[in-house]
């Protein structure tokens, strides 16, 4: 099978204290020799599924579903305490753009820097940098520091460094592309370009209008249980049907 990623009965449980943090439970965890009791939370509870190389995959859900928790899961960032999980390729979690840009360095300083952190050579990010700028529409801001911009500057800059990274599996994680109507396009161009390519795509998102255009298969998630898997019209459907009732 040509799968890239493939989960079987997948489990992720966290220990949550049960107790609020206090200075009387601290007082109390001095003196008493009992330790404080902690209880689980299942993030994700068997998940089955498999994603074949070059499929994108929109990954929907109330907040709360286990979105994040599974992308995490799958870029390694999280080890899994049941089941299994097979992934076979390069993955870039990309969980909410302009993550790890620093506010003091310029913006050409942090165009290479961003791109350094998601695996692509220096070299390469200064190769490019005039285009990506250019993108961006923020070539007259090169030497500004990057707290001078305003946020939706701030997330065009990062989404048109993101373009140059290169991983086999992409993960994003409510990555918006929110802005003014020429921005909407030139990323909804980006997206499409992305189809013509053999990249896995697996995007958490709450635009099902995003997930119906993009997305060649959807996965439903449900306070961490697996509700749907499969095709993306299909899922989606099912998915509005509840939401309306």
């Amino acid at each position: 099978m040509n799968y890239i990623i493939h989960a079987h009965h997948l489990c992720k449980i966290f220990p949550v204290e049960k107790d609020l943090v206090s200075s009387y439970r601290f007082l109390r965890d001095i003196f008493t020799p009992y330790p404080n009791h902690v209880g689980t939370f299942t993030a994700l509870e068997n998940i089955e599924i498999e994603v074949m190389r070059g499929e994108r995959v929109g990954l929907i859900g109330d907040n709360g579903a286990g979105k994040t928790t599974l992308l995490k899961v799958i870029a390694g960032l999280y080890k899994p305490n049941k089941g299994t999980l097979s992934v076979n390729g390069t993955v870039t979690l990309l969980a909410g753009l302009g993550i790890g840009m620093l506010e003091e360095l310029s913006v050409r300083e942090n165009t290479i820097l961003y791109g350094v952190i998601y695996g692509v050579a220096r070299g390469e990010m200064v190769r490019n940098l005039d285009e990506i700028l250019a993108w961006a529409e923020l070539q007259d801001f090169a030497a500004a520091k990057l707290k001078t911009l305003s946020s939706g500057m701030k997330t065009r800059l990062a989404f048109s460094a993101s373009r140059y990274i290169d991983s086999d599996i992409h993960l994003y994680d409510e990555v918006s592309t929110a802005g003014d109507k020429n921005f909407i396009q030139k990323c909804e161009a980006v997206f499409e370009s992305y189809k013509s390519t053999n990249k896995t795509f697996i995007v958490a998102s709450h635009s099902l209008d995003f997930v119906k255009t993009f997305c060649t298969k959807a996965l439903w998630l449900h306070k961490g249980r697996q509700v749907g898997f499969g095709d993306v019209d299909t899922i989606l459907a099912q998915y509005q049907e509840t939401q309306a009732k």
